[in-house]
Parts: structure tokens; C-alpha cells; sequence
């Protein structure tokens, strides 16, 4: 399966803001939404070596601030012999590329990162306005 090809294959999409958070799931209209706009953002998206490595109580902390998005999957995937359960992203406006933070259920969200670098001088913005009305409640 292609890297990028891989979140529809999502079993649901939680969506994390200032802290609160909410479940969408396969089948949902807000599912189909955050699908939908996640995968025009990472059309044509090359992924890319990754420095960042997570660390997952500094990772914790940081999703109680902003906007951030996290793929779950009903197994445990693996990608360029990568394992995790879940897929978890930080979304910002002006991100042109961004890493993608694994979890497991061996060490949480620890370890290596992916890196997508996005093309035809795209960021983030459309997929932040496309989820930025979607309610937590």
C-alpha cells in the first residue's frame, strides 16, 4: 500500500482542539469530510526522510494546545518497517510539509516520525478551513 494511500483505511479520525477532543467515525459525514480534504491536501505529496523523532509525554502536552488530526486503524500497519496503530498530525495553515507521529501500543507516540513534503506549493491552509467548522461536541 502506497504511504499516502493508507488513511483511507482509517476505521475513524479523531479530531483534537485546545484540548478537547471528538471521534468521527467510518461513515460519518465528518469522517467523509476530514477523509475528503486530508486526501486533496496529500495528493501528489512525496513522503520524505524524517528527523523528528517523538517523545510521547512531550507529545501528550502538546496536543492539549491547537489543532491536530489522528488516523486510527482497527490493527497494527506497518510502513518502511515503521509499526503503529494510529497516525497523528498537527495541523497549521502554513505547513508546507509535516511530520506524521506513530503509535503504538508497545511505547504510545514514541519513536521515528514519517515526513510528508506537500507539492505544487501547497500547505495546510484549505485542510484547516475544511475541518476548522467541524463541532467537538
Amino acid at each position: 500500500m502506497q504511504f499516502t494511500e493508507i488513511f483511507n483505511s482509517s476505521s475513524s479520525v479523531i479530531l483534537y482542539r485546545d484540548g478537547l477532543s471528538h471521534e468521527f467515525y467510518k461513515g460519518e459525514e465528518e469522517y467523509g469530510r476530514i477523509i475528503s480534504g486530508w486526501n486533496e491536501l496529500i495528493c501528489r505529496a512525496v513522503p520524505m526522510p524524517a528527523y523528528g523523532v517523538s517523545i510521547d509525554k512531550l507529545t501528550r502536552e502538546e496536543m492539549k494546545k491547537g489543532e491536530w488530526v489522528e488516523f486510527i486503524f482497527d490493527g497494527r500497519c506497518e510502513i518502511n518497517e515503521m509499526p503503529f496503530e494510529k497516525l497523528l498530525v498537527k495541523v497549521e495553515e502554513n505547513y508546507c510539509g509535516f511530520n506524521i507521529i506513530r503509535y503504538n501500543s508497545e511505547g504510545g507516540y514514541f519513536g521515528r516520525c514519517y515526513y510528508l513534503q506537500l507539492k505544487d506549493g501547497k500547505n495546510m491552509s484549505r485542510f484547516a478551513s475544511a475541518i476548522g467548522d467541524i463541532s467537538l461536541n
